[in-house]
């Protein structure tokens, strides 16, 4: 019964995969969709704003504006000076967590809490406008 029910089983899935691909080829080239409507093309001078905005919605803010300003100058600045910032920022932060810290210190009988390194990265934080 073994033997028999396999070479059913092979013989089944042979046929039965062929017709399904001849029946599938067949119905996709003789049954078109018939409510597809043909596109029609216009140049985009013939858009008004809103109409550009809403088939471009992720165009940068200072394409689609032009009084948004753009903020490079800003980037390279804070890229030259990011070693000197990082470094003046951590100070000010460890000069603000010190007390505070040592404030909490007594209620969690901790004997104390150091900073060994504080460093906010080597890539600097860049601004888009």
């Amino acid at each position: 019964m073994g033997i028999l029910s396999t070479i059913l089983g092979v013989w089944g899935f042979g046929v039965g995969t062929s017709i399904g691909v001849v029946i599938g080829y067949y119905m996709f080239i003789y049954f078109q969709p018939s409510d597809v409507k043909d596109l029609v093309v216009r140049p985009l001078v013939e858009l008004d704003t809103k109409g550009l905005q809403s088939l471009l919605p992720e165009i940068p803010l200072w394409v689609k504006n032009p009084d948004y300003d753009r903020v490079d100058w800003l980037n390279r600045f804070i890229e030259k000076m990011w070693p000197f910032l990082d470094k003046a920022i951590c100070k000010t932060a460890r000069s603000i967590a010190k007390p505070i810290i040592a404030e909490q210190i007594p209620k969690y009988k901790i004997d104390s809490v150091e900073f060994e390194t504080l460093t906010l990265g080597s890539l600097p934080p860049t601004f888009s406008g």
